[in-house]
């Protein structure tokens, strides 16, 4: 029997619109989407804090609540991309182009994870494996 391959994997955090959650959803937590606001990249965040930041700083005053996504990448794959930082040490982020999207997904280990959801002035943590955000999206 051959050895079981081991490869290393990065785990990165993504703040998601309600939209980009329902997608998620619909495609079975199996596929990251960018915004639809015309961006040209998506940031993946290495810290979670960070993530739930931009998820109460921008999705929910935007779109009435955001959620934080874990998702786990071969680390030779998301190496390709710009690691970049903003203004301080845990605010590193991965720049995918959105063309480059699809590709990603292809490389995604296990399931797209929820963590955060933050809806108005409330917020929740997710426990890992978890599925309760049916009940969250309003």
């Amino acid at each position: 029997m051959k050895p079981l391959q081991q490869i290393e994997t990065i785990a990165l955090y993504q703040a998601l619109s309600p939209q980009q959650l329902a997608a998620l959803i619909r495609a079975d937590w199996r596929c990251i989407e960018p915004g639809w606001g015309g961006e040209h990249f998506i940031y993946l965040k290495l810290c979670q804090r960070y993530a739930e930041m931009i998820a109460r700083q921008w999705e929910v005053p935007l779109h009435g609540a955001g959620y934080v996504v874990r998702l786990v990448l071969p680390a030779d794959v998301i190496r390709q991309y710009d690691l970049e930082t903003v203004a301080y040490e845990e605010h590193l982020e991965y720049r995918l182009p959105v063309s480059e999207v699809a590709a990603v997904n292809r490389h995604l280990v296990g399931d797209v994870q929820p963590v955060s959801a933050f809806l108005d002035r409330q917020s929740y943590s997710i426990p890992l494996g978890s599925r309760p955000l049916a009940s969250l999206i309003g």
